[in-house]
C-alpha cells in the first residue's frame, strides 16, 4: 500500500496540482481555454511530436504495431461502448457523448506527463506513437460518431491531415528514414518548444475541467467511466499480447490506453450539439478516479 501512496505522491499528484492551478484561474480570472488550446495544437505539440520521434530509437515494425494497435483499440472500446449504449436504450445524442468519451484517451495531457513522470525516454518515445494514433482516431471515428453518422467517413478522414502533429510525425521520419540532418539552431528550437507542451497541457486540462458545473447522469457516467478504467487496460493487454506488443512499447501502449476521458471530447459536444454537461462529468469523474487506477498499473510495469 505505501508503494502504491509514493507512487501517486510521485507521479499524479503532481499532475493533479499544475492541472489545479489552470482549474484555479478558470474559475478566478475565465480565462478561455481556446487560446492555450490553439498554441497547443498548433505549435507546441508538433514539436513535442517532432523532437521526440526525431530522437527515440523505434524501429518502423515496431512503430506500425503501437500504431494499428492504438487505433484497432479505440474502434474497439467504441464498439464496446455502442452495444453498451444500446442496452440501456440511450438516445442518439447519449449514445454519441458515451461512445466519444469511451474512446478518446486523454493520452496527451494527462497520459504523456504521466509517462513522462513514471518511466524512462523509451517508454516516452513510444507514448507519443499512442498520441499521434489515438488523435488520428479522435478527429476521425470521434468527428463521425458525434455527427451521428451524418457526416461522410471520407470527410471526417480530411480532418487527420489538418492536424500539423500528424505532420511533425511525418517530417520526423522522413528526416530518420532519409538519415538528413538539421541545424543545431533549428533542432534546440523545436525541442525548446516542445518542452514546454506538457505543462501547457496540464494547464489547459485545469482550464477544461474549471467549465464544469454540478455532478449528474449517473448511469451513463457510471457506464463511460467503467469502460474507460476498467475495460480498458484488459482489452489492451490482449491486443498487445496478439499484435506482439512487448517491452517499453507494451508499458507506452497499457497505460496510454488507461488514460481518463479526452478534454477533446468537449470540442465535439459543442460543434455537434451533444449535451455538455454530460460530457464535462464523464471527463471530471473519469479523471478524478483516473490516479485508484493508474497507480496501480504503473506499480504493475514498473
Amino acid at each position: 500500500m505505501s508503494a502504491l501512496i509514493q507512487i501517486f505522491v510521485d507521479n499524479i499528484l503532481p499532475i493533479l496540482l499544475i492541472a489545479g492551478v489552470g482549474f484555479t484561474i478558470k474559475r478566478r480570472f475565465d480565462v478561455h481555454p481556446r487560446t492555450v488550446s490553439t498554441l497547443l495544437f498548433n505549435v507546441f505539440s508538433p514539436a513535442l511530436v517532432f523532437s521526440q520521434i526525431l530522437k527515440s530509437d523505434i524501429g518502423g515494425d515496431e512503430f506500425i504495431r503501437i500504431f494499428l494497435g492504438t487505433i484497432i483499440f479505440q474502434v474497439a472500446i467504441a464498439l464496446i461502448a455502442l452495444v453498451a449504449a444500446t442496452l440501456q436504450r440511450t438516445t442518439p445524442g447519449e449514445r454519441a457523448n458515451l461512445m466519444i468519451a469511451s474512446f478518446c484517451l486523454n493520452a496527451g495531457n494527462f497520459g504523456l506527463s504521466l509517462v513522462g513522470f513514471a518511466f524512462n525516454q523509451e517508454v516516452f518515445s513510444r507514448a507519443i506513437v499512442v498520441f499521434i494514433a489515438n488523435i488520428a482516431t479522435n478527429y476521425s471515428l470521434g468527428t463521425f460518431v458525434a455527427s451521428h453518422g451524418h457526416l461522410p467517413i471520407s470527410r471526417s478522414l480530411l480532418s487527420v491531415f489538418r492536424t500539423p502533429a500528424v505532420w511533425a510525425l511525418v517530417a520526423a521520419l522522413a528526416i530518420r528514414g532519409f538519415d538528413l540532418s538539421i541545424p543545431l539552431v533549428v533542432t534546440r528550437s523545436i525541442e525548446s518548444l516542445g518542452n514546454a507542451a506538457l505543462p501547457l497541457m496540464l494547464i489547459l486540462l485545469g482550464l477544461e475541467l474549471g467549465q464544469f458545473g454540478r455532478f449528474g447522469q449517473f448511469r451513463l457516467v457510471t457506464t463511460g467511466v467503467v469502460i474507460r478504467l476498467l475495460v480498458s487496460p484488459f482489452l489492451a493487454l490482449a491486443l498487445a499480447a496478439l499484435l506482439g506488443i512487448t517491452g517499453p512499447a507494451l508499458t507506452a501502449f497499457v497505460i496510454q490506453a488507461s488514460m481518463p476521458t479526452a478534454v477533446l471530447t468537449i470540442i465535439f459536444t459543442t460543434q455537434f450539439d451533444l449535451e455538455r454537461d454530460l460530457a464535462l462529468n464523464l471527463i471530471m469523474v473519469s479523471t478524478l478516479l483516473s490516479p485508484f487506477t493508474l497507480s496501480l498499473l504503473i506499480y504493475l510495469f514498473r
